[in-house]
């Protein structure tokens, strides 16, 4: 990682910042200079830490000189990590808003590609499939993969909920199973592995203890060279 990089991200943090006071829709200007406030922060903690890997690993990053997604999240979410008044799931969202923002600007970063698979819900502790919560395509057309995760927002007013993926083809996917406790809506993900070819993946969804379970959304990211 380079300090145009470096520099990249300090701004995508000066605009995140601005994008975080809309999507909080927080209603004051007391509330929204505070949000400002502490994004400022995570930009100040976020070029500290990057700049004391740098100092410590400076060998290392000599001989690559680039910063994969889960290096740029672990940076992000440190520094997110300080900050204060903020629940658990708004930090989440940051931290994955500021990582696809940071892919976008960072020529040194993997190209991402979402794929949307679907959304949907059950009472069953049995595997449901969600219709209409699937795709067909070929991964081989994504150019050269470097990795696939699902992702999934799930929610769950008690028990646990579990999601997986599924193909027409092979069955289920058991590497990609994800899950959440009863709480707050979350974005959860697993790394899979999806061979070429033509394939049907779908979305399966179950409740731990026959409550009402979610998944508010889904999809594949694809990340390629």
């Amino acid at each position: 990682m380079n300090w145009e990089t470096l520099e990249r991200i300090g701004l995508v943090l000066m605009l995140l910042g601005f994008a975080v006071v809309g999507w909080l829709q927080w209603g004051t200007f007391s509330q929204n200079s505070e949000v400002l406030r502490r994004l400022t922060v995570v930009e100040q903690r976020l070029d500290s830490v990057i700049k004391s890997s740098l100092t410590v690993n400076r060998q290392s990053l000599m001989a690559t000189e680039e910063c994969d997604r889960e290096c740029v999240k672990n940076l992000v979410s440190e520094a997110v990590a300080t900050i204060s008044g903020l629940s658990q799931p708004a930090k989440q969202q940051v931290i994955e808003r500021v990582v696809e923002k940071v892919q976008t600007v960072s020529g040194n970063s993997p190209k991402t590609q979402y794929v949307s698979l679907g959304a949907g819900e059950t009472t069953s502790t049995e595997w449901v499939t969600l219709p209409g919560a699937e795709v067909t395509f070929n991964i081989n057309d994504f150019g050269k993969v470097t990795v696939v995760y699902f992702e999934g927002q799930l929610q769950s007013a008690s028990g646990k909920v579990y999601a997986r993926l599924y193909d027409k083809n092979a069955g289920p996917l058991l590497e990609s199973e994800i899950s959440h406790a009863a709480g707050d809506a979350k974005l959860i993900s697993a790394r899979v592995n999806i061979s070429g070819g033509g394939r049907t993946i779908g979305v399966q969804l179950k409740s731990e203890i026959q409550q009402p379970v979610k998944l508010l959304s889904s999809r594949l990211r694809i990340d390629t060279k």
